[in-house]
């Protein structure tokens, strides 16, 4: 349940001391603009400890910690910031329902200089948002795409496309429950994770979809594994990191452990590479070219054990 206020935990990168922040109610995502020293946290409980209102968004000022609050949408889930325009994006799960009785989603826009905020409707099940910060694009996947019940079988997710500028959005038909997306911003193009490949019953390996910024025309690229929750691009070398379960799949060697499909972006070839158990977070270091993958379940194909790993590449 675990439903009271939630904390961010600050560590000072030189001396490993650590400080509490307190935010919200169920902190679920975080994001930074170093250009500004704020931090974002995203409460999906807002200030409800029964969750039944709408979420907020905590923003902490990196230099005194000092927090305030701003009311965004219902559910809220993933945040993404445009450190040029300094805009910060929001998907909320259930938009404006606060019952969470459907998923059409919504993102709120905020404005990280007045606070005031905007509200854009996209797809339904929003899971998570990214930002090309050279065009001011900001790109949404959403899971159920048009289907606000969110039913199994699936039918086809979206990707919602919204104008930095003007906050019109459109729609981009991708693959089946898109959970993922990032953007490599030298190339223009744009890369969802397909948990459910293109299978609407969810029983097949994993796909990805690329679109291309301009033309916004799309690719589907089979990869290796199940159930991708994670996408990472490397803008410096044009590779795309999507890990994935494996449960004995031959597209990623058939073993118990999950891998990571690493994609060329030039040719869209993908080679598997082995992980830890479950692994559903990731992140990359383009500086040093160096990838992070966080194992759930450790190496533990029972995932009985309450350690986890994380794969270094």
């Amino acid at each position: 349940n675990c439903l009271g206020n939630g904390s961010v935990t600050v560590i000072d990168g030189v001396t490993n001391n650590t400080q509490s922040v307190n935010v919200g109610i169920y902190p679920v995502s975080v994001a930074v603009n170093p250009a500004t020293n704020k931090i974002y946290v995203v409460n999906s409980c807002g200030n409800d400890p029964n969750c039944s209102s709408d979420g907020t968004i905590t923003i902490i000022d990196g230099a005194t910690l000092a927090t305030m609050a701003v009311t965004i949408g219902s559910n809220p889930n993933s945040v993404t910031v445009n450190t040029v325009t300094n805009k910060i994006y929001v998907t909320n799960i259930c938009g404006n329902d606060v019952t969470c009785s459907s998923y059409s989603g919504t993102v709120t826009v905020i404005d990280g200089v007045t606070l005031t905020t905007v509200t854009v409707t996209v797809g339904s099940f929003p899971q998570s948002v990214a930002v090309n910060t050279m065009t001011n694009k900001v790109y949404v996947a959403n899971a159920c795409g048009n289907d606000s019940t969110c039913g199994q079988p699936y039918i086809g997710g979206t990707a919602t496309v919204i104008d930095g500028v003007t906050n019109n959005a459109l729609s981009v038909n991708v693959g089946v429950f898109p959970y993922a997306v990032d953007v490599n911003s030298v190339t223009n193009k744009i890369y969802l994770a397909n948990y459910c490949g293109d299978d609407p019953n969810c029983a097949s390996t994993a796909t990805m979809t690329v679109i291309d910024g301009a033309t916004l025309v799309t690719t589907d690229v089979a990869i290796g594994g199940y159930f991708p929750q994670a996408l990472a691009v490397n803008s410096a070398t044009n590779k795309i990191y999507v890990p994935s379960g494996c449960f004995g799949s031959s597209s990623c060697q058939g073993g118990p452990n999950g891998t990571v499909s690493v994609i060329d972006g030039g040719t869209l070839a993908y080679t598997s590479v082995p992980a830890g158990v479950a692994p559903d977070t990731m992140a990359v270091n383009s500086a040093t070219n160096k990838i992070y993958v966080a194992n759930n379940c450790g190496s533990d194909p029972t995932c009985q054990t309450p350690k986890g790993t994380v794969t270094v590449i």
